[in-house]
């Protein structure tokens, strides 16, 4: 396993589960198609005169201190112009209904814009427009999460009711959008709560408006959110494998899910009826068999959520977007690092901003301290972050809950993205993240642990209401509980049956002790490094 705390630049690669890795060609998704899909994947209902892509509403966030992007249909031929306080800023020619026409607007400052005025065939005036910054908020359920949701967040009522603020926005990128709607209690309960609260802390510490683009699915897994441009650039084996496996697995499978799905439903009818639950269907696939349908299922559906959630909102101009996924590829075979490298340079051809900055929850913590199913994927994610350009991690170990996998601490989630937002992408001087594994050295038979706290002021917390999390192994990495001291902003590490510790980790099980944190509060991440390692 890789040290998580090299911040390296490289192109993803190949990887299997043990954690060995080979390098592996990047898909210039650009050259796939992918910059094409504006004008040929999502097309609207032929009508004459001129339309405006989803996401142009009355209402809207243009992002600010770039020319803005503002796009749409027309006839072929029809001219077009755009106006704004009377003025014609911009200008384009119909191209038909089925290839869009597309401007960029003068530089907007943050704050209020003027109407902005379309006329064709037809006119469209926009009104209530700001200026501000764009974040689109994708990924699996715990994005999507409202705040009455899989048992509600925290004080649920009580957050919804204080909503409100004209200067955040919301969208929320479906087959039937309706218009940008501002932050209200009636807006904020339809709207991912995850979401709802960065885009409240940045607008508080920016002073500058926030629009929010939420285009998330419970359940997903990364493939579908993929440009539909990768399924076609995998190895023929893989695709081959995943067509076989599904003609020999797939009939039985749907038989043995539908059986599975109206038992649920006689057993909630039984209890609110007070009866005895029926009894319980017996899969004859193995869990083997079930994950490679799965995953089977995961590449032939490549695309499928990036086609009408993702490519209708690309002709907006955005600042950054926000992932919180990877419960749905956590016992997945394949290369999640690979694979969310190829979703975020997709991402950014389709946007055709190259450097967009992304922005990972990692996954917190939940199962109990006897599980290691999403081990992996917390260290998949720190690579990410680590070897992506201009992409990112938030740190949330402590903010989960071991009874379900849709945590209620939504407001700790949103602020840990915020931070590191303001931070990475603001260039602003805050403390983001918890300790950082600077260096480790040997001490005879302990090993001493030094940390980048997260700031200059900052220094390292060990909380030890239980256990400490840190383990210790020798040659023939079998790890043991450490006893540990904090001793002048360092730790030392001891396990008795440990002489000559060749590896240190912490936090290496989904529910782990999270007890390392810096005096801000924020947790260090789980990490797993050789003895002796230098970060320099």
């Amino acid at each position: 396993m890789k040290n998580h705390n090299s911040r390296k630049k490289t192109c993803p690669s190949f990887s299997d589960h043990s954690g060995a890795r080979a390098r592996a060609r990047c898909f210039p998704l650009h050259a796939l198609g992918v910059s094409f899909l504006l004008s040929t994947t999502f097309l609207p209902t032929v009508e004459a005169g001129v339309r405006l892509a989803p996401g142009f509403s009355s209402g809207m966030v243009l992002q600010r201190d770039v020319p803005a992007r503002l796009a749409g249909w027309a006839d072929e031929g029809e001219k077009i112009q755009i106006k704004s306080g009377g003025q014609v800023v911009a200008e384009s020619i119909g191209r038909g209904q089925q290839t869009m026409w597309s401007v960029e607007l003068p530089v907007l400052k943050a704050g209020p814009v003027p109407d902005l005025v379309i006329q064709g065939n037809n006119t469209i005036t926009l009104t209530d427009l700001l200026a501000g910054d764009v974040w689109v908020c994708s990924g699996q359920s715990n994005m999507e999460m409202t705040p009455h949701a899989y048992g509600g967040i925290n004080n649920a009522a009580e957050e919804v009711a204080k909503a409100g603020n004209p200067l955040l926005r919301f969208y929320i990128s479906t087959n039937n959008s309706g218009p940008w709607t501002a932050c209200t209690p009636e807006s904020t309960a339809k709207f991912s709560a995850a979401g709802y609260y960065f885009g409240s802390f940045l607008q508080k510490e920016l002073q500058v408006p926030i629009g929010l683009i939420l285009a998330a699915t419970g359940g997903s897994r990364a493939e579908p959110w993929a440009p539909p441009a990768l399924r076609e650039a995998l190895p023929e084996k893989a695709r081959e494998g995943a067509r076989k496996t599904l003609a020999e697995l797939l009939p039985v499978w749907t038989v043995e899910n539908d059986a599975i799905v109206k038992w649920r439903q006689e057993e909630k009818k039984a209890k609110e009826a007070g009866l005895p639950p029926p009894v319980q269907p017996v899969r004859t696939l193995t869990s083997e068999q079930q994950q490679a349908v799965a995953d089977a299922r995961a590449v032939e559906n490549m695309g499928s959520l990036f086609t009408p959630k993702i490519q209708p909102v690309t002709s907006q101009t955005i600042k950054g977007v926000l992932w919180y996924q990877g419960e749905s590829n956590a016992e997945a075979k394949g290369d999640y690092v690979w694979l969310m490298g190829q979703v975020i340079s997709g991402w950014r051809a389709a946007w055709r901003q190259d450097d967009l900055p992304f922005i990972l929850m990692q996954l917190v913590n939940f199962h109990s301290k006897t599980t290691n199913k999403w081990v992996q994927m917390r260290a998949d994610q720190q690579t990410i972050a680590e070897t992506v350009p201009h992409c990112h991690i938030a740190i949330g170990l402590d903010l989960g809950d071991a009874k379900t996998i849709h945590p209620p601490d939504k407001k700790g989630v949103g602020t840990r993205l915020a931070l590191v937002a303001l931070k990475e992408v603001y260039g602003r001087n805050v403390t983001a993240h918890g300790p950082r594994v600077a260096e480790v050295s040997p001490e005879g038979d302990a090993v001493r642990i030094r940390f980048d706290a997260g700031g200059m002021d900052e220094k390292v917390v060990l909380k030890t209401a239980s256990g400490t999390g840190l383990e210790l192994a020798g040659r023939d990495k079998k790890f043991f509980p450490a006893t540990t001291r904090l001793e002048e902003g360092s730790l030392v590490l001891e396990a008795a049956p440990v002489q000559a510790p060749q590896w240190v980790r912490y936090g290496w099980c989904d529910n782990p002790d999270v007890t390392l944190f810096n005096s801000s509060g924020l947790p260090a991440a789980p990490f797993e490094v050789a003895v002796p390692f230098s970060k320099k």
